[in-house]
């Protein structure tokens, strides 16, 4: 964060609440996101806005302004009313974006997933979210068709985005209005004005079932004013808008101005280094766990990464040592640390550093430090963080429960993440709640423990979990993903983790090597599936004993 920023962001000790600078954000009714993507569309029509590696298809900001209309114009003639539900599961293939702004712009709800969902995880969220209509690859047309008859939406119609088959119908059909111009629509203003719900998208199932976060149209455009703030951009994010920063990419990117690489298949190092290369992409956006892969690819030391500019990294814990590893062969980048939930947005962001905080935060949001009481904990004193801005918030879709256990009656989201600010006003995040583990009595930090195992320069990622003990309560243990070429044993580690950390910390559950972690469809690590790989490898080895 720059010096200006750091000096606005204030601490009052009487509330003990810190808070962002406060910038004063107008927009009109007129103002949904739909409303803004074309005016930037129209207003530079002849940039390139997308652009597809595995199609080779460019699209003009004229061309997905004619598509976006020619969508909006369908689901009218398909007589959709503003607040109806439709479900999206898809990879970033050439019509998502006209698809999506034309939804938005017929005032319709998105109710996102990503195409690695099974029947199961499919029939869970549309159980919720009830869609009217579904748009999906066509390779997952029997998965998606097998989950809406179970939830007895037999009536729900379904499109293939990609891969068409000839006994289902295609989006083709929304663009086949040829004398459509977008230069003579306007978007309709919204029946619930900004805060009607644009996306429904889902917690990211690390704890369990996920969870559908209603994200408005405030939430998103309130961030999204600055026209042509990335003019000469070219940006790369391989998220499916089933996670919040696939849809920041989407949105931002468009009204900001930007040439959107998008890619069809989901992140693996080859294609992250054939399309910054070829594009000369200049900012990436991805969980640590892309920039791990990429970092233990033998590629990576050939790779031409000298057109990055900025990497922009979230969605879990990021050490400064990765970071600093991959800045090793991207030598122009600078890479940054967002913090932040779906349910409220970004809150905070930091260029990389060895401290490892997250940074400050941002304009007009507030974070209150609480213990397990509620009461406010002044600098330096570590709780759960807790969180708001001025914008309301929907909830989960349909389930009040949930939702009164998240937010509260002054508006703050309980974020379930433990952390503190420093004198300075920095924010630092230690780790979720629910996994701080207690060994013989002493708290220990999963996310400490890696950051002091990341440090090791053959470690590419690691994980660390508890595994449960009968007498000490819990075992710290690693799974590590060692970088290509490198070698270290599990004795090693287990010494740097004893000669930087405390007793309790010790790595007595023992080190285990694997190829990678499980993970969600937005690259976070599920660590309760990596604690059962640690508890099955920790058993087969003392079996014994």
């Amino acid at each position: 964060m720059s010096d200006k920023v750091e000096q606005q962001t204030s601490y009052n000790p009487k509330t003990k609440i810190w808070s962002g600078a406060q910038v004063e954000v107008t927009y009109g009714p007129e103002d949904s996101i739909a409303a803004l993507a074309l005016r930037q569309m129209l207003d530079n029509p002849d940039h390139v806005g997308q652009d597809s590696h595995q199609s080779g298809n460019e699209l003009t900001n004229f061309e997905l302004a004619k598509r976006t209309v020619q969508a909006a114009k369908y689901f009218e003639k398909l007589q959709l009313q503003q607040c109806d539900m439709i479900g999206l599961c898809a990879g970033n293939t050439d019509y998502v974006a006209p698809l999506v702004f034309g939804a938005l712009a017929a005032g319709l709800s998105i109710s996102t997933l990503d195409p690695s969902f099974d029947t199961a995880g499919i029939k869970h969220v549309y159980s919720l979210t009830r869609p009217r209509l579904m748009f999906c690859d066509g390779e997952l047309y029997e998965r998606a068709r097998t989950a809406l008859d179970d939830c007895q939406l037999t009536a729900t119609k379904i499109y293939t985005m990609s891969n068409h088959r000839e006994d289902v119908p295609s989006i083709m059909e929304f663009f086949e209005d040829d004398s459509v111009d977008p230069r003579d629509y306007r978007v309709p203003l919204l029946k619930n004005g900004l805060d009607q719900s644009a996306f429904i998208v889902c917690t990211s199932g690390t704890t369990g079932l996920p969870k559908g976060v209603c994200i408005s149209h405030a939430n998103v455009v309130v961030n999204s004013f600055s026209l042509n703030a990335y003019k000469d951009t070219t940006l790369l994010c391989f998220s499916s808008l089933y996670w919040l920063s696939g849809i920041i990419t989407l949105v931002h990117g468009t009204i900001g101005g930007a040439k959107r690489i998008i890619s069809s298949r989901p992140f693996n190092t080859n294609d992250f280094f054939d399309i910054v290369e070829r594009y000369r992409v200049k900012i990436t956006i991805g969980p640590p766990s892309q920039i791990a892969l990429a970092v233990c690819s033998e590629r990576i030391a050939s790779a031409d990464l000298s057109s990055l500019e900025a990497t922009l990294i979230g969605g879990s814990a990021v050490s400064y040592s990765l970071t600093e590893k991959f800045t090793q062969f991207a030598k122009n980048a600078s890479c940054s640390v967002g913090y932040g939930c779906s349910e409220i947005g970004g809150i905070s962001m930091a260029k990389s550093s060895p401290n490892n905080s997250v940074g400050f935060l941002f304009p007009n949001i507030e974070v209150k430090i609480a213990d397990d009481n509620g009461r406010a904990l002044g600098p330096n004193e570590t709780g759960e963080l807790w969180a708001r801005n001025s914008l309301p918030w929907a909830g989960y879709f349909g389930n009040p429960a949930a939702t009164a256990e998240k937010y509260d009656s002054e508006g703050w989201i309980h974020t379930g993440d433990i952390g503190y600010f420093n004198d300075d006003g920095e924010l630092f995040v230690v780790d979720r709640k629910c996994d701080i583990r207690k060994y013989n009595n002493f708290h220990f930090s999963p996310t400490d423990i890696e950051k002091v195992i990341s440090e090791l320069p053959q470690v590419a990622d690691v994980c660390v979990v508890g595994i449960p003990h009968s007498v000490h309560g819990f075992l710290p243990a690693a799974c590590v993903i060692m970088r290509a070429g490198c070698d270290i044993t599990e004795s090693e580690i287990y010494q740097h983790v004893a000669e930087r950390m405390q007793d309790f910390e010790y790595l007595r559950g023992g080190i285990y090597f694997v190829e990678d972690f499980p993970q969600t469809a937005s690259g976070k690590t599920i660590r309760r599936k990596v604690t059962e790989i640690c508890e099955r490898l920790w058993n087969e080895k003392n079996k014994n004993n």
